[in-house]
């Protein structure tokens, strides 16, 4: 605990750090920034317009409603298991006023969790529990809230990791570590007290961030007077997902501390890190059933409580013709978390065994 301690202090005197609580609190006010122009209600001029196109469809309706239902159930029952919504076409209020976002949202966000999916495939995904729990979610939605977690949380985390990858290759560059050495020569001490400081140390600049986010936000909703329904179960799903966040930040630090060590330079690790990441998410559909294994994915799931992957699967259809029909599958919270627990400690045990034997002159 005393090296932890000293580490700690090493850390927050560093000027990347406070740097990297910066960019955190930047991040958190250009998340809020974004959000401006969709948390304002309608004006009185686009709900008369909504209003009016509504009136016309209406009538439309009116004249072609039974025939495009009808044409609707004959397309659907062509396909079993299909489901065109032939009894929802009926035009709605709603569908024509302006889009305004609010602090959270508790629709159903299974439309667009399934990549735009219809017919069989779509049907299938909506049979599933785990599907249709991940996408009733408060983090699948389309409020401001589950946009933020979903464009500002990875980038705290990236920070985290930059912090904790810098803090080891700065004093392997200039000397620092090997001196410091010769005061503490437990080399397992060393680099396990640095690790721990990083973990522990990122915490504000995570969580300090996260939190400024949701404050702006909220902040944001409640003056527009778009903030819309927030009960507490959704505060008790805030906090749980600042508490994710929060042990993803000291995950990612760790990993940063590990990668440095290994890789000795910090272009090389946050390089080697990024494309990698980027590799995982730009050719996720490539890998098939494979991708819940993919590092972006179970990050994802792991914030967020669970994540959706989609992937083709070769059949044939009744007729003998070839078809490639998608399948859905789910990445659940627990997975995720395990999976970047045991990456972590691996890279851990690896960049601690190359530590303690590496001559750092």
């Amino acid at each position: 605990m005393r090296l932890v301690r000293v580490e700690l202090r090493r850390l927050w005197m560093r000027r990347v750090t406070w740097g990297g609580l910066l960019l955190a609190l930047v991040v958190a006010g250009l998340a809020v920034v974004t959000q401006v122009g969709a948390a304002q209600p309608p004006s009185a001029q686009e709900i008369a317009q909504a209003e009016q196109f509504y009136a016309d469809q209406v009538e439309w309706w009116q004249e072609n409603g039974a025939q495009e239902t009808a044409s609707c159930r004959e397309a659907q029952a062509a396909e079993p298991g299909a489901d065109y919504g032939c009894d929802r076409l009926e035009p709605r209020l709603e569908q024509f006023l302006p889009s305004s976002s609010t602090f959270v949202s508790h629709e159903t966000s299974g439309s667009s969790a399934t990549g735009g999916l219809t017919g069989t495939e779509t049907a299938a995904a909506a049979v599933s529990a785990e599907v249709a729990a991940v996408q009733e979610s408060l983090w699948s939605g389309w409020s401001s809230l589950s946009a933020a977690a979903r464009s500002a949380a990875p980038a705290f985390l990236m920070l985290a990791f930059v912090v904790g990858v810098s803090f080891v290759t700065a004093e392997q560059r200039t000397g620092a570590l090997g001196l410091w050495l010769t005061f503490e020569p437990r080399r397992s001490r060393v680099y396990g007290s640095k690790a721990a400081a990083a973990a522990l140390g990122t915490a504000p600049l995570v969580l300090g961030g996260w939190l400024a986010t949701v404050g702006g936000l909220y902040a944001l909703h409640a003056a527009a007077g778009t903030l819309g329904t927030v009960s507490g179960a959704d505060w008790a799903e805030i906090a749980a997902f600042s508490g994710r966040l929060l042990l993803a930040g000291a995950l990612c630090a760790a990993a940063g501390v590990a990668l440095g060590v290994l890789l000795r330079h910090a272009a090389s690790a946050i390089g080697g890190a990024a494309l990698l990441l980027w590799a995982s998410a730009g050719f996720a559909f490539t890998l098939g059933a494979a991708q819940r294994w993919l590092p972006v994915l179970n990050l994802d799931a792991w914030l967020r409580g669970g994540a959706i992957y989609q992937y083709p699967a070769r059949a044939a259809d009744p007729s003998g013709e070839a078809s490639v029909p998608w399948l859905t599958g789910v990445v659940d919270g627990v997975h995720g978390g395990l999976y970047w627990l045991a990456v972590v400690a691996v890279l851990t045990l690896v960049a601690g065994a190359v530590f303690r034997r590496r001559d750092l002159d």
